[in-house]
């Protein structure tokens, strides 16, 4: 069973990027708006980390993690994780898919996209079990 958690919608606050052998790593850091934290968590900030193969720079999918920390409005703090996907879904926009654990909702799941044009990423996640 799965429940809703929430929606987020994250800007885009830098990127650098490293290279392991023939995989380009994009390390991409997210934070919330002041004014728009996310419903449960606040404000969250993380980094979601993009891997290319370099011999390939315009494959249309490939792996992709976060890690990231939320400041409740209750002010404590929650900490979480996911592994996925990414797929190419349009010009300079992304379908992210993943799951993982944070410490306020436990096993999740998230479907979101990111645009370019915007600089945002939004999406929901889901409560798993």
């Amino acid at each position: 069973m799965e429940d809703k958690i929430c929606d987020f919608e994250l800007t885009h606050v830098s990127s650098t990027y490293n290279r392991d052998g023939d995989t380009l790593q994009v390390h991409v850091n997210w934070k919330t708006e002041v004014d728009a934290d996310i419903e449960t968590y606040g404000a969250v900030s993380g980094t979601l980390i993009v891997e290319h193969d370099m011999n390939n720079p315009n494959a249309k999918s490939g792996p992709c993690k976060w890690a990231g920390e939320a400041f409740l409005p209750d002010g404590s703090r929650a900490m979480g994780w996911a592994e996925g996907t990414w797929e190419a879904t349009g010009e300079h926009v992304w379908t992210l898919n993943m799951q993982g654990w944070d410490s306020l909702s436990g096993k999740m799941r998230s479907e979101s996209e990111i645009k370019l044009e915007t600089l945002t990423w939004k999406g929901t996640s889901y409560k798993i079990g």
